[in-house]
């Protein structure tokens, strides 16, 4: 019990410190976003940020990381596809990979300071509800951005799920694989175990990533492809 309450209070005090640097940290993204080049604007701002917030919990909450197959990144930018268990992963990748587009929620501009700093980052915005134009968008901005040499990262189960499951996965990473001719990159973790879906409260441990080899898309139809991408992430996923 004495734990548990201990584990709330650090929770406490890392949002209300992550609060104190975050909001002005996103007012100055919004202020100061055009006055950066676009391609450094992911380094500068985003890793920034990033990096502070997973600093803190560490510091504060005790949940630390290790990861696996860093010799797997490729040269040039791909689609990585990450399974979604918490908020940590899309801090943690956004410092992995630079720079990056990332698929999103159209929601998530609504949420007062990060919504309006996200909004000017240009992320993949799609409406779930809309399932085809969704696509379409994934498909069409995803390409132009790889095309430039910006990686895209998608969660293909579309929302967070409790670990240690892997949720039903959707097409949309198959579908701009193929779509741009370019392989996945398979990611696997487990944050939620140490900074859970279900709950505010932040446990500390090691939360292991997995980088698996890219997965080829060339002559491979969607639905198997996405299949061959979960697959891989059940096989893989941490303990």
């Amino acid at each position: 019990m004495l734990l548990d309450i201990f584990y709330w209070v650090r929770t406490a005090i890392f949002y209300a410190l992550a609060m104190l640097f975050g909001i002005p940290w996103l007012t100055f993204i919004v202020l100061a976003v055009y006055l950066v080049p676009e391609r450094k604007r992911h380094p500068f701002f985003v890793k920034t940020f990033c990096s502070v917030i997973l600093y803190l919990s560490r510091v504060i909450c005790g949940i630390r990381w290790k990861v696996e197959g860093l010799e797997n990144l490729p040269d040039q930018a791909c689609v990585v596809a990450s399974n979604h268990q918490s908020t940590w992963e899309t801090f943690f990748l956004q410092l992995l990979i630079s720079p990056q587009s990332t698929v999103v929620k159209k929601e998530l501009f609504a949420i007062p300071f990060f919504g309006w700093a996200l909004k000017r980052l240009n992320p993949i915005a799609i409406n779930r509800k809309e399932r085809r134009s969704a696509m379409q968008q994934i498909k069409e901005k995803g390409k132009a951005s790889l095309d430039d040499n910006y990686w895209v990262v998608i969660f293909p189960e579309g929302t967070r799920t409790n670990w240690p499951e892997i949720g039903q996965c959707g097409h949309g990473a198959a579908s701009l694989a193929r779509y741009a001719g370019v392989p996945v990159l398979p990611i696997v973790h487990n944050a939620g175990r140490f900074w859970p879906n279900s709950s505010w409260k932040k446990v500390p441990g090691e939360i292991t990533v997995r980088i698996g080899t890219a997965i080829e898309s060339q002559d491979k139809k969607v639905d198997g492809l996405t299949k061959e991408i979960k697959e891989w992430m059940v096989a893989n996923h941490p303990d």
